[in-house]
């Protein structure tokens, strides 16, 4: 169950509010009474009615953007803050088309992030019950880890056995790959990496790595890139052109569960990393 939630302003200088590490949330100064829009978010389906037969035909799904709605309620002690302080300092981390980030901590996952816009901030100061609601829409619709998780590993020739990489996750996540020389060993002419089955994911590219040179790819959807990096300079040659792999074969993706991980080099055994960050559909 989630346990504790972070909000950051877009403003460097908004001010925090300290809560008592022994209070309680019906007399911590700003109460949380709910947070809606953490369940997955409806896909839209397209779908095409056939003309001539009963039925439709299936044309793909997406997500679109997050919902999420906090319900604050203000209990002022009279003393540093009353409802119109409270309010204001509300502002300073709510105000509509201004960017706000939430990080949420929970007993049973790692901390997750998620980024979004305000878009409404709606107050009720004449009720006895006085609450305001927050609504922020999150262009990205999923919840991503904090921290990455981290793994190394040698390459190996084709036909050779697989890194066993047990994504936590629910949501398939992009990855980035960095291959680097191993002193003592040739260099090679082609680097591919295949997860699970090479029909749907083998990613090979005509590449060599060198002792003042690595090779890296990213393939989180948006900001993908296939490189080699010159240690020392920085100087970045692009590989786009040198992609030697089958058509419609997909950019290498985690999936929920176990993936069969292997980095292929056809000479040699090199040093990899592999970073990603597990992702969530839903709270």
């Amino acid at each position: 169950m989630l346990t504790e939630v972070k909000a950051y302003s877009s403003w460097h200088s908004a001010p925090t509010l300290a809560l008592s590490e022994n209070g309680r949330a019906e007399t911590d100064p700003l109460q949380i009474r709910n947070i809606g829009g953490l369940d997955p978010v409806k896909a839209a389906i397209t779908i095409t009615p056939l003309g001539t037969v009963d039925g439709s035909t299936y044309g793909g799904a997406s997500i679109a953007t997050r919902n999420i709605v906090l319900t604050l309620h203000p209990n002022p002690d009279w003393k540093n803050w009353t409802f119109e302080s409270l309010r204001r300092l509300l502002y300073t981390y709510f105000m509509p088309k201004r960017a706000v980030r939430l990080v949420f901590y929970s007993d049973d996952i790692d901390p997750v992030e998620i980024s979004g816009v305000v878009e409404s901030v709606d107050a009720n100061p004449f009720s006895k019950d006085p609450e305001i609601l927050v609504s922020i829409i999150c262009p990205d619709p999923y919840f991503t880890a904090l921290d990455p998780i981290t793994i190394t590993g040698k390459t190996v020739q084709p036909g050779g056995t697989p890194t066993i990489v047990n994504y936590q996750g629910n949501v398939e996540a992009g990855l980035y790959l960095q291959v680097s020389f191993t002193s003592g060993q040739t260099a090679p002419a082609l680097i591919a990496l295949q997860i699970g089955d090479p029909r749907l994911q083998y990613f090979a590219v005509t590449a060599t790595i060198s002792s003042t040179m690595y090779y890296e790819m990213n393939t989180v959807p948006q900001n993908k890139f296939l490189q080699n990096v010159a240690l020392g300079t920085g100087v970045i040659t692009n590989l786009y052109p040198k992609i030697n792999t089958r058509e419609g074969v997909l950019w290498p993706i985690l999936e929920s569960g176990d993936n069969e991980f292997i980095v292929i080099t056809d000479v040699g055994s090199h040093d990899w990393e592999l970073r990603y960050f597990p992702r969530f559909g839903g709270l």
